[in-house]
């Protein structure tokens, strides 16, 4: 096409022509408000595994999620509120990661495979020791203690119903509400054997875990 001076004017092509680029969505306040509470939430939990309850600070765990003293307490006024936010993120997380997940597709299992996703979902998990030295700690101190003990009734009683279905057994009978917790007990202290023996080794639980395995296989075969 020739323009008025004579001139030829080449017509711009659409493949040419230049792309708008749509800016991305700003996040809310209150999506970064949420973020911020996660960030400290999991590092208050890598805080409790890595020094325990004892050495436990909001310095340490302002400096771990990489925010400012002033945006922790903003979203947590006090030491207790970060700790039981901290146990509801992490109970929430095994709620949606384990129970969820298996309350969908109710089959009947065997002891044994129960057993292996409790450790595999629970005890194996990175934050399970942090979950003991909350609960630990709530037994002494009133106002953590009545936080963490309404999470732990909610926590206890949705996942005892579940292991109940699994194993094909109502949780009104008494042998199925002993075995249940009785298998718990026997885990936690597997989970915590690394904790108070020198020569504790991850394969050291996965044989005790097999021996316990095996001895729930002979009852079971006993039983039956």
């Amino acid at each position: 096409m020739a323009d008025r001076g004579g001139e030829m004017r080449t017509k711009r092509s659409p493949m040419t022509r230049k792309r708008r680029v749509t800016p991305a969505r700003r996040r809310t306040q209150a999506e970064r408000s949420e973020e911020t509470r996660k960030k400290l939430c999991q590092a208050a939990l890598d805080a409790m595994n890595e020094v325990g309850y004892g050495r436990f600070s909001t310095e340490d765990v302002a400096s771990r999620a990489n925010v400012s003293r002033g945006a922790l307490t903003h979203q947590f006024p006090s030491r207790n509120a970060l700790i039981i936010a901290a146990f509801e993120y992490l109970i929430s997380s095994w709620e949606e990661d384990w129970v969820a997940a298996n309350e969908n597709d109710i089959r009947r299992m065997a002891v044994t495979d129960i057993t292996d996703l409790l450790w595999e979902k629970l005890f194996q998990a990175g934050n399970y020791i942090a979950s003991l030295e909350i609960m630990l700690a709530s037994r002494n101190d009133d106002e953590l203690g009545n936080g963490i003990r309404e999470i732990m009734v909610r926590w206890a009683s949705h996942r005892d119903r579940l292991l109940a279905k699994l194993l094909g057994s109502p949780l009104s009978d008494p042998k199925t509400s002993r075995f249940i917790q009785l298998n718990l007990c026997v885990m936690r202290g597997i989970a915590l054997h690394n904790s108070f023996s020198s020569d504790s080794t991850k394969d050291t639980q996965k044989q005790l875990l097999e021996e316990w395995k095996r001895m729930l296989s002979v009852a079971s075969n006993l039983n039956s």
